[in-house]
């Protein structure tokens, strides 16, 4: 079952003696492989009801700490590291789960979330369009401390080639960038010619062009008429 109170995520699991191909047959009745490592200790074979997994997996995203509930052994918090899916039908096959320690800092990757595009002034009657660069930051902070998602406000983007780095984002209490400071998250660029655009421009580029030689061409007939 899931269980979620004060952000808090549960997700009960069992000790697995599947291993290897058998797996395949665990899938098969709905159970999904699941591995458990870190702190120093040995690593765990679990395994866990697929729909309750997955719908973990949704709640939780790769930032909010799961607590493992391992039947006849402890809790466990950790956080989701590795999700293996299917070549072909993109299903859960397999997620490692690393344990933490909830007063240590761990550094994860936060989803970026844009905000206020349109507000920016260097978008103003289509002069420039707002680019993301970055979809994700590398932060520092105690597990239950990582923000699901970090929100950019763009609409301070003032003109073309305006752009935010890693380090000018604002970071929620008790969060600190782990990356580098410099990688651009989002800025203004011009807006982008499509093929037909270009078509008619060179179109329109030929079109002067044979003008311009007719108008030669007539200007030099009338020279040489007048010569004669």
């Amino acid at each position: 079952m899931i269980a979620m109170a004060m952000d808090a995520i549960t997700l009960k699991v069992d000790v697995r003696t599947a291993l290897g191909k058998k797996n395949r047959a665990l899938r098969r009745q709905g159970i999904a492989p699941i591995h458990m490592y870190g702190l120093n200790e040995d690593s765990e074979s679990l395994q866990a009801d697929l729909k309750e997994l997955i719908a973990v997996l949704r709640a939780a995203g790769r930032t909010t700490p799961v607590t493992l509930q391992v039947s006849g052994g402890k809790d466990t918090v950790t956080i989701v590291r590795e999700i293996a899916r299917h070549a072909v039908s993109g299903d859960v096959q397999h997620v490692d789960f690393q344990r933490v320690d909830v007063q240590q800092e761990v550094e994860t990757p936060v989803p970026v979330v844009l905000s206020g595009q349109e507000e920016a002034p260097g978008t103003a009657g289509g002069a420039g369009v707002v680019t993301q660069g970055s979809f994700e930051i590398l932060v520092r902070a105690k597990p239950f401390d990582v923000p699901n998602e970090i929100v950019v406000d763009c609409s301070g983007l003032m003109e073309i080639d305006s752009a935010i780095t890693s380090g000018e984002v604002k970071l929620p209490a008790g969060v600190t960038l782990a990356g580098p400071d410099d990688d651009r998250i989002a800025w203004i660029q011009p807006p982008r010619v499509s093929a037909d655009d270009d078509a008619a421009a060179e179109a329109a580029e030929r079109e002067e062009g044979d003008s311009e030689d007719t108008a030669d061409g007539d200007s030099q007939e009338s020279a040489d008429g007048e010569e004669e």
